[in-house]
């Protein structure tokens, strides 16, 4: 993708936007926290590679065909952490039943909690990208990002568990001043921040690393657009 002199890794929290950015040689890192993904990606130096843990272009029916190529390589430990994205018509409902009704009346099928959990998210970001076409944002899931700087395979534990963080924390060590990761764990409470969250951003920051340099990869290959032009595809 050419030379860029920043780089920046988001994930959402409980405040919003957890952001770490830094210098494509992982350098002069620093973080901070955002209300909403505007204020978040404004915040950002201008020609930053920027990735981001949520769905960007979603269907109007169906899955994504990005969403499946991902959990295969994910499977079969990590498989699940790939939620299916929410079709386009249900983005803006905020109510569980109504949602699952709209999806089920569409898909023939209902949605998950989880998936329903983070709607608003998918929402917020999906308005962005429409309308703000100068900034581009990459999709990065940081369960592909883990499982590439641990030679393909996946996590071990689910990311929530102590295991699960004790792994992720320790393949970060393995690219990051482990100084640098606890100031950034210890920045926030967890009512704010909680420590996965900090972990999938750097995670996400890695990925953008390789992308900024031409290394990184994406699935699928072919570029496939939703109904609005935004393409729906997964880096790591």
């Amino acid at each position: 993708m050419g030379s860029h002199s920043r780089i920046a890794g988001i994930d959402g929290c409980k405040a919003g936007w957890f952001v770490v950015a830094a210098d494509p040689a992982l350098k002069n890192i620093d973080y901070f926290v955002a209300a909403d993904i505007h204020d978040a990606a404004l915040a950002l130096a201008d020609g930053t590679v920027i990735g981001i843990d949520i769905p960007i272009g979603v269907p109007d029916a169906g899955p994504r065909q990005c969403d499946f190529a991902a959990r295969r390589l994910l499977s079969p430990r990590r498989t699940s952490s790939v939620f299916p994205a929410p079709i386009r018509p249900i983005l803006g409902v905020r109510d569980y039943h109504e949602a699952c009704d709209l999806r089920e009346s569409v898909d023939g099928k209902r949605m998950s909690a989880q998936a329903f959990n983070i709607l608003h998210k998918i929402d917020e970001v999906d308005r962005f990208v429409r309308t703000n076409s100068s900034i581009r944002l990459l999709e990065v899931h940081p369960e592909l990002a883990f499982a590439t700087i641990n030679h393909g395979v996946p996590m071990r534990h689910a990311k929530r568990k102590a295991a699960g963080f004790d792994e992720r924390y320790a393949q970060l060590a393995g690219h990051f001043d482990v100084s640098v990761l606890d100031a950034a764990l210890d920045a926030f409470p967890r009512s704010r921040v909680a420590r996965d969250d900090v972990l999938d951003a750097f995670a996400v920051l890695l990925a953008v690393a390789r992308i900024a340099t031409g290394q990184g990869r994406r699935v699928p290959d072919e570029s496939v657009l939703d109904s609005a032009g935004i393409e729906m595809a997964i880096w790591y």
